[in-house]
């Protein structure tokens, strides 16, 4: 059972609380601060730097090292999705 559930385009934690919103490009926390972006295939944080990048299957940091699977973030986060998932888990979860 997964700890984190993506409602939407809301990431709630065990307790129904919100942790996180993805809001278009934007990764926002709970009081709506921008904390991350999507840009592409690339995940940001909130200066711009990259930190992840997700090719489909594999997730891989800033240096090209492989870090985890889009498998493991599903047995953390319930719910549909790839790029928003796997950039809410890079942020949030792990």
């Amino acid at each position: 059972m997964s700890v984190y559930k993506l409602d939407g385009n809301v990431l709630k934690g065990h307790g129904g609380n919100k942790i996180g919103v993805i809001d278009g490009k934007y990764i926002r926390d709970d009081r709506g601060g921008r904390v991350g972006e999507i840009d592409g295939k690339y995940i940001r944080d909130s200066h711009g730097s990259r930190i992840a990048e997700f090719d489909g299957k594999d997730i891989r940091d800033g240096h090209g090292n492989r870090i985890a699977t889009i498998d493991d973030v599903r047995k953390s986060i319930e719910g549909p999705g790839g790029m928003s998932l796997v950039a809410l888990w890079i942020i949030f979860v792990r």
